[in-house]
């Protein structure tokens, strides 16, 4: 999804979720939610030739998504687990902290 087709569903009534992603070792991404004909949609947000937009931090991140719209999104951080830890390593049962941007 591009920041244009963002922008454009913003300005509609439908429910959209944005979620920053924040690897520990890696670059932020902006991950969008939303439901489509009953059917759970998630898709990244993509440069206008399909690559995937990294943030070096969460300003970038609500420049970008401020301009096209987006009013709330939430922040989840990825921490790697070595093998030693227990747990599931899935990062969608996460929690989030809510933004306000």
């Amino acid at each position: 999804m591009t920041k244009k087709q963002l922008a454009k569903l913003c300005k509609s009534d439908r429910s959209v979720r944005v979620r920053f992603i924040a690897p520990a070792c890696g670059p932020m991404v902006a991950q969008v939610c939303l439901d489509r004909d009953g059917e759970a949609i998630r898709e990244l947000l993509k440069d206008p030739k399909g690559r995937v937009i990294t943030h070096q931090n969460l300003s970038q991140a609500y420049d970008l998504c401020r301009s096209a719209g987006v009013a709330e999104a939430e922040l989840l951080q990825v921490i790697p687990h070595d093998e030693a830890c227990a747990g599931t390593g899935d990062a969608t049962n996460s929690q989030t902290m809510p933004l306000t941007l």
